[in-house]
């Protein structure tokens, strides 16, 4: 059996030197005479053995004939050495010997029967790969300091751009909004930015065991920052868009206030208000009780760009026209471009500005942008004046002149 076959930390063969001091531990615990299939590992401790294992090579399994330990966890370490040997030999059995422990100790141990069967899965020999290289995935290791950094580093940033990832494909999929939309998201953030605090605490530790003095001191205060940094990026970014995709689960309360009428004769439908995740179902319900309907007179601050796209549809499909009286802003816009023909008032007024969502930056939103841009030339408006819209940033709100709504082909004319 290979000394350096599985190297783990803390965990190393024994060789004959150690005798008396396993002896002294562990009584017995020591081969009465050498062999090539058996081998004694043992955990050091400062003043001698804390735990020690004797290990045997026995064609199709490993046997375990002797473990002493003076913990519960530092038995397990051993075990789990004997597992990582196992699954390197491709054996696929370890078996503990009737009184290499007692029998609770080896309950504890995960055997059964005195049996435990060694998974060869892909997960296990990859974790087994890390404790080889000194950096096993959620404790600290042996590797150095540079080695752990690189490690450590590469996957708090997988970490991170996983966890937060998921919430833009989240805001963008399509469909309703279920809880699922909004659990999944939450526990992959959760868990990634834990990890990758786990990670930075781990790098931590690795400074401490390697260095010292200013280096160690340098990694502290680097991996400080970095903490507060992805606690900043969790607070700044996921909630807010998990907060934001909660409400519309919850069915957009605040944002739930459009009023839809029709005029006394029948052919006009006012809408107004702010679009919320029901406000579609509101304009198709007054549309179908009123197959009169030949023009939407529109007004409103905005709000979720779903609804709006749906009214944009159910206008062309009817071929309406549209007309603003007052003002139409942000997603009111989307809705009034279906409009066959569309006119505002003399006093009427569009607001255009790039989309956006809480939580989420431009380079989120860019394909999102990059469609509304498109979406605005496929209605009519001049490449030009598309550019404009959204390029305006999303905080802010650009009102074009009626001469510029004319010039931009956004709407054919100016009445009542």
């Amino acid at each position: 059996m290979s000394s350096d076959r599985v190297p783990v930390r803390n965990v190393r063969r024994a060789n004959a030197s150690d005798a008396p001091a396993i002896e002294r531990f562990a009584p017995g615990l020591w081969p009465a005479t050498a062999s090539g299939d058996r081998a004694v590992f043992v955990v050091d401790g400062d003043a001698g053995p804390l735990a020690a294992m004797r290990l045997r090579h026995a064609g199709e399994r490993l046997e375990i004939e002797r473990l002493a330990a003076r913990s519960t966890t530092l038995a397990r370490r051993l075990v789990a050495f004997a597992e990582r040997t196992a699954r390197a030999m491709k054996i696929r059995e370890l078996r503990l010997l009737p009184d290499a422990t007692s029998s609770d100790g080896a309950a504890a141990l995960g055997f059964r029967d005195g049996v435990k069967r060694v998974s060869g899965r892909w997960w296990h020999r990859m974790l087994d790969h890390l404790e080889n290289a000194g950096v096993p995935l959620l404790r600290d290791g042996s590797a150095s300091l540079d080695q752990t950094l690189y490690y450590r580093g590469i996957w708090a940033a997988i970490a991170l751009l996983v966890g937060f990832g998921i919430i833009p494909l989240t805001v963008f999929s399509p469909g309703d909004v279920t809880l699922l939309h909004v659990v999944v998201p939450a526990i992959v953030c959760t868990v990634g930015t834990l990890f990758a605090l786990w990670q930075i605490g781990l790098i931590v530790q690795a400074a401490r065991r390697g260095s010292r003095g200013l280096v160690a001191l340098t990694i502290l205060v680097v991996a400080a920052f970095s903490a507060v940094a992805v606690g900043g990026l969790f607070y700044d970014r996921a909630l807010p868009s998990l907060a934001e995709l909660w409400e519309i689960y919850g069915g957009d309360e605040e944002l739930g206030d459009l009023e839809v009428a029709t005029s006394n004769d029948g052919t006009t439908l006012l809408v107004d208000g702010a679009y919320g995740v029901g406000s579609a179902d509101l304009v198709r319900r007054a549309l179908d009780s009123n197959p009169r309907v030949r023009r939407v007179v529109l007004a409103g601050p905005g709000g979720r760009i779903g609804p709006a796209f749906e009214i944009n549809r159910m206008i062309r499909e009817r071929r309406l026209a549209t007309h603003v009286e007052s003002g139409c802003a942000s997603a009111c816009t989307i809705a009034f471009l279906g409009g066959t023909d569309r006119s505002i008032s003399p006093t009427g007024r569009l607001g255009f500005h790039q989309g956006s969502f809480p939580g989420l930056g431009a380079n989120d939103m860019f394909e999102s942008n990059r469609d509304m841009r498109r979406f605005l030339v496929a209605s009519g408006v001049t490449p030009a004046f598309a550019k404009r819209a959204i390029d305006t940033p999303s905080d802010e709100i650009w009102t074009p002149t009626p001469q510029e709504l004319l010039a931009g082909k956004v709407v054919n004319r100016i009445n009542r």
